[in-house]
């Protein structure tokens, strides 16, 4: 089964089809009605050490990149956080965007294995950019805004330099995998 859904994953430079994903409230919404010009789709976590250090950062992005059109999709894809959890989280730690849950196994369609992993969706709805937010989980060691750059290079319309750089972090905790968990 696992095999069957590898085979499926939207890859770099291929067009992202359209899934849903379901808010904290409970309500669905299609890809197709959260994306907008440049789209950032991002996989986190609540306990997480990895995607904790980088909860200021989203943050950051979040409020720089949206101030500049770029829509982001946040997505919890691990089945043994429940939505509650995720909320509780998200107002702990003063996120301003919303997070939605995985309804459909969205993380297998992007074959995203860690968390933070993120990829950048152009306007004609391409994946140009899949990997880290930086190269650092301390934010004082960060030497390469992997993410940023690639926005920045979508958002002027040139080819990004590095299309895909190694995302870190805790591996998504998937509702099919049946293995151990860390």
């Amino acid at each position: 089964m696992q095999l069957a859904f590898a085979l499926a994953a939207v890859l770099l430079g291929a067009s992202v089809p359209d899934f849903q994903v379901v808010d904290l409230q409970g309500a669905s919404h299609t890809f197709a009605s959260l994306k907008g010009g440049t789209t950032v789709v991002a996989f986190i976590a609540v306990r997480c050490p990895v995607s904790n250090a980088y909860n200021q950062r989203m943050e950051a992005l979040y409020k720089d990149y949206s101030a500049k059109g770029v829509k982001f999709v946040f997505i919890n894809a691990n089945v043994n956080e429940s939505s509650d959890e995720v909320k509780a989280h998200a107002q702990q730690v003063g996120f301003t965007f919303p997070v939605y849950r995985d309804s459909g196994n969205v993380a297998d369609r992007f074959d995203a294995q860690v968390t933070p992993e993120t990829f950048v969706i152009d306007k004609a709805g391409i994946i140009r950019y899949h990997g880290a937010i930086d190269d650092a989980q301390n934010e004082a060691r960060v030497r390469k805004q992997s993410l940023h750059v690639a926005l920045d290079e979508v958002l002027a319309g040139k080819a990004v330099t590095v299309a895909e750089t190694k995302a870190f972090g805790c591996s998504v905790k998937r509702a099919h995998h049946r293995g151990p968990t860390d």
